[in-house]
């Protein structure tokens, strides 16, 4: 720090981490709602809600939560240890006086969080009036309301210890503190019982391989069948065709086993995977859903339909379908 006219001033190391506590600030204030929100949406879902909002914020993601969790794990222990650094360079002189700078980021964090809070009043009162009013609405402006008071009650008592010098006991920045604590550790908690533990997170990677791998050999037999003008007997007559060569290799990424396949009629076939977890309440909804991406846990088969080169000659012995009448 520099002294100017009997007045020392920040240095560039006190401004610098001032200002990471805002970026840092930012980072656990968001991941903190993400983290509610997605429980949130998990919860309480709501199939009005898709209808009119977008399908992303609506609908309950678990990877959404473990980056939040990991934001939230690596930002908060060093947003309390930029604070302390900035609290402790002012305890101990009473002649420090902070940059305009430092004065202008806290008055535009108080603006924002003010502006937020008046933003979701707005929003809680419109959704009430427009019919559209909820649980899931109601705790989601809570958790809005929660967070922006809980930035601005913090930052008016920083702005009356470190610019107006007056007396603010340690007591209410510890009880403050201690809340913060439990708001991010409960979020945690959260986070990993609606998102899963990583071990649930490796086996969800597991069934997203085997949604795409079922694509792919479903894709394998419909281009076979329409080559050929005939669905293939069995998986292993892929290997014998150069064209599908490939199809052949593709199995289980856990078990490497290959995935079940049957003929169900000339143009119809079914293939089968075996899934670790269910993410119906991840793609819950009234969506349209490529197949597999919506399982449930354990074996779950699609009736694939396929078409061919040439017109399918009829059956003998079938009758002919009379025409339409006019």
């Amino acid at each position: 720090m520099k002294e100017i006219q009997n007045k020392k001033i920040s240095s560039m190391a006190e401004i610098f981490i001032n200002f990471l506590s805002f970026i840092l600030l930012g980072i656990v204030a968001t991941a903190v709602g993400i983290i509610f929100f997605q429980v949130i949406n998990k919860y309480f879902p709501d199939i009005l809600s898709l209808t009119y909002r977008g399908y992303e914020f609506s609908t309950f993601n678990a990877s959404a939560i473990h980056y939040s969790i990991a934001s939230l794990v690596v930002g908060f222990p060093l947003y309390v240890w930029a604070l302390w650094f900035w609290f402790r360079s002012f305890r101990g002189s009473k002649d420090l006086e902070e940059s305009r700078l430092s004065k202008w980021l806290t008055y535009i964090v108080l603006l924002i969080a003010s502006v937020t809070v008046i933003g979701d009043l707005i929003t809680v009162i419109y959704n009430f009036l427009s019919g559209e009013f909820g649980a899931r609405f109601l705790l989601k402006a809570l958790v809005i309301l929660v967070i922006s008071v809980f930035i601005f009650i913090f930052y008016f008592l920083e702005r009356k210890k470190i610019q107006y010098k007056k007396d603010v006991s340690p007591t209410l920045f510890t009880v403050l503190l201690i809340l913060a604590s439990l708001i991010a550790v409960s979020a945690v908690i959260l986070g990993f019982v609606a998102g899963g533990t990583p071990f649930e997170a490796r086996l969800r990677k597991f069934d997203l391989e085997r949604t795409r791998n079922l694509q792919e050999l479903s894709s394998c037999v419909s281009a076979f069948a329409y080559d050929n003008e005939r669905l293939p007997v069995s998986l292993d007559e892929l290997k014998n065709n150069a064209r599908y060569n490939y199809c052949s290799r593709i199995a289980d990424p856990e078990t490497k086993k290959e995935y079940g396949y049957s003929v169900i009629s000339k143009n119809e076939f079914n293939l089968c995977g075996e899934f670790n977890l269910s993410n119906l309440d991840e793609v819950q909804g009234i969506g349209y859903y490529d197949n597999w991406q919506r399982h449930d846990v354990g074996q779950n088969c699609q009736k694939q339909t396929v078409t061919f080169g040439k017109p399918l000659p009829l059956e003998k012995n079938a009758p002919l379908q009379p025409l339409p009448a006019r």
